[in-house]
């Protein structure tokens, strides 16, 4: 296990739904409103924005888990590559599993600083920018 997987055993243990995708299979598209996060049991999910790659997710990977963090709309879009089980994780499991199992709240935000260091590193914006008029303006 790395700094971004958890024991997919104490997943096991949640109770809720599975997700089988076969390849190709869209998980959600940039822009969905997020209402769940999903752990990878097997195979692997690649996270897309315009076309390119961004990150592959392998088994005991987490992803989706911003859209519970802060209920905005996905900032990218996953796509099975290849056959997968995920373990969908709603809001009241995520917020158990955060709560209870210290390593998974590590592993979160460890996971979280890494996807904002290759961001940086990317050049990519890391916030969209407000749309036009509703800049604030410095008025002294």
């Amino acid at each position: 296990m790395n700094d971004s997987s958890f024991d997919i055993d104490k997943i096991g243990g949640i109770e809720g739904a599975r997700l089988v995708s076969a390849d190709g299979g869209v998980i959600f598209i940039k822009g969905d409103i997020g209402e769940c996060a999903y752990v990878v049991m097997h195979g692997t999910v690649q996270i897309r924005e315009g076309g390119r790659v961004l990150e592959t997710v392998e088994p005991g990977g987490l992803f989706g888990e911003m859209a519970l963090i802060e209920s905005e709309p996905r900032s990218a879009s996953a796509v099975a590559a290849g056959g997968t089980e995920l373990a969908v994780i709603d809001r009241s499991s995520f917020e158990h599993l955060v709560r209870d199992e210290p390593g998974f709240a590590l592993m979160v935000m460890r996971l979280m600083s890494r996807r904002l260091r290759a961001t940086l590193a990317s050049g990519r914006p890391v916030l969209d920018d407000p749309p036009v008029g509703t800049q604030k303006r410095n008025t002294g």
